[in-house]
């Protein structure tokens, strides 16, 4: 009889390769780039439009205008109204929806596979025929004004705008992407109409299938219902314009009534594009990224300030920012800032344990395969890869790649992109009761109200 040790853990296996499937490619009359994963697995098709146009293509008397866009496309399509449309997929059991980010517009569908022939005559209604009613506007700004109305209440949301409004002033990236009361009351149907008819193109936009579908049948379906979606000029590209850090700088936004302040730390970050990009998020899920990071540690684990704390590498088509997040007790706000600032330097000294890296690693790669199951998953693999330029083995080699970084790589992203002594603090709080300790860090501290208007110190 085999006795079983049951005092250690077995020790863990090699991972199981992993093939993502394969991608057939065609690209329409019209400049509409396809891309077809098949994956039969279950009875299930996801299908997603990304338009290379989204919020930073916004400008700052018409904030949000790209995800309002966006948000009026399934208010009408073809020769359905916004309620037939809805009734229709209901029908089919499809899932539609449609939102913009920073960098693009996206369509998504779901549905089960013996319903895909009908749903994408919907879906092709939605994305290249959309009505764009003036009561489906009135609707959405309804919705967008309530959604606003509810934010000026969020201190973590107001950290985030007014972090992104210091660094990238009014242009690309420093906009909230569903804008303010005001740009979303200035917004008429004539700037709706124009946003789609300049950005929702096939040449600005590719479509991907994943899923249980033969590939050659969904390039005819999808010839068959978006063939016709007449191709114009792309639209130029915007460039951000972040603000340089000469300095370390405050920014408190006082919450008269907050018993804890929101925390944002941090610069410019670096574009989705670079050739570091395993190096950082192994740097980063070791700095902030995971639950067992260093920032989360020291600030819950070791000193009881927060019940969690972040950081993050806004990876866009531009950079975006690089940012430590918490919200602490006021009292504490002082030291949480301070020790954010203090990881930020260790990290960049080389001091790294083997233990501590290759944990990170092997979550990192232990997690991946989760995230490339679904339909609806291997679809939105599909879209980055679009989106982002991304070679065709990106996802078959993933895991490769992480397991390749050393500790000099570490320290070497570290020295590259992170700079403790250049970062914007920006706090939601108490300013009455913070504004003085604050003051001891050693960095000039401004005061701004919650739409970003600096105010006196006092």
């Amino acid at each position: 009889m085999t006795t079983i040790d049951r005092s250690t853990a077995p020790a863990p296996t090699d991972p199981r390769p992993y093939h993502f499937p394969r991608i057939t490619r065609t690209t329409l009359p019209n400049g509409l780039r396809v891309l077809v994963a098949e994956s039969h697995n279950a009875p299930l098709v996801s299908v997603r439009a990304l338009v290379r146009s989204g919020a930073d293509h916004d400008v700052a008397a018409l904030a949000g205008l790209a995800s309002m866009t966006a948000e009026m496309l399934d208010e009408g399509a073809g020769s359905r109204d916004a309620i037939r449309l809805a009734e229709d997929l209901g029908v089919l059991g499809a899932a539609l929806g449609a939102g913009a980010d920073w960098d693009a517009t996206y369509i998504s569908l779901d549905v089960l596979s013996r319903n895909t022939e009908a749903s994408l005559e919907i879906f092709g209604d939605v994305t290249a025929r959309p009505t764009l009613p003036a009561d489906g506007l009135e609707r959405v700004r309804a919705e967008r004004l309530n959604e606003i109305l509810q934010q000026r209440n969020e201190p973590a949301a107001i950290a985030g705008k007014r972090f992104a409004g210091l660094l990238y002033g009014s242009g690309p990236y420093g906009n909230s992407i569903i804008g303010s009361a005001e740009s979303a009351a200035r917004i008429a149907l004539d700037d709706v109409q124009r946003f789609y008819r300049e950005h929702y193109v096939p040449n600005n936009s590719s479509v991907v299938i994943s899923g249980d579908i033969d590939a050659a049948r969904a390039i005819d379906l999808l010839t068959r219902d978006l063939g016709d979606w007449t191709r114009r000029p792309e639209p130029p590209r915007p460039t951000p314009q972040p603000r340089k850090i000469e300095a370390s700088r405050i920014y408190v936004i006082d919450r008269p009534q907050a018993v804890q302040s929101e925390i944002r730390v941090g610069h410019l970050g670096v574009a989705r594009s670079t050739e570091d990009y395993f190096a950082l998020s192994v740097m980063n899920a070791i700095f902030g990224g995971v639950f067992n990071s260093r920032i989360n540690l020291n600030l819950r684990e070791r000193h009881g300030y927060t019940y969690g704390a972040r950081s993050q590498f806004a990876f866009r088509r531009e950079a975006g920012p690089f940012v430590v997040a918490a919200p602490v007790r006021n009292e504490v706000t002082r030291e949480s800032v301070s020790e954010m600032l203090t990881e930020l330097r260790r990290i960049r000294t080389g001091d790294i344990e083997d233990r501590e890296l290759d944990d990170t690693k092997s979550y990192l790669m232990g997690v991946f395969p989760a995230t490339v199951q679904t339909a609806s998953d291997i679809a939105s693999r599909l879209i980055d890869m679009e989106l982002y330029g991304l070679p065709e083995d990106y996802f078959d080699r993933y895991r490769e790649n992480i397991a390749s970084i050393t500790k000099d790589d570490i320290t070497r992203v570290a020295n590259k992109y992170l700079d403790p002594d250049r970062v914007l603090i920006v706090i939601v709080g108490n300013a009455q009761q913070i504004r003085e300790p604050l003051g001891t860090l050693g960095f000039p501290v401004h005061e701004m109200d919650i739409d970003g208007n600096m105010l006196p110190v006092g």
